[in-house]
């Protein structure tokens, strides 16, 4: 994929969150989503498999077998993408009555997650 695509799709991505103050939002609330992270891991009901994904995703992003923060925009750029699938297919993942229940447990309400 190229690196304007890759930029594109970024783009797109801030705009589905909502902009500038969605992201401004999204600043609030990390140290919750840090919080839903930890409880949904600990959680027995959620598959191994989308625990499994998203560690992994972790251990990449700060493995060395990664592409070099020098080479403009792509060094980030993928440690992203990959964290943000990651994110995703957990997310999908998780049974929707235990996500609702570690979500008002930690205070979000927010359609992000």
């Amino acid at each position: 994929m190229s690196v304007l695509r890759r930029l594109w799709n970024l783009m797109e991505l801030l705009r589905r969150a909502g902009g500038i103050s969605g992201l401004k939002n999204l600043a609030v609330d990390a140290p919750k989503y840090v919080a839903l992270c930890q409880r949904l891991l600990q959680d027995g009901r959620v598959p191994g498999s989308a625990k499994a994904v998203l560690l992994a995703a972790g251990a990449f992003a700060v493995s060395p077998i990664n592409i070099p923060f020098f080479i403009p925009v792509i060094g980030i750029l993928d440690d992203i993408g990959i964290a943000l699938l990651a994110w995703g297919y957990f997310m999908k993942q998780v049974p929707p009555a235990v996500l609702g229940e570690h979500k008002a447990a930690v205070g979000l309400g927010s359609p992000l997650v």
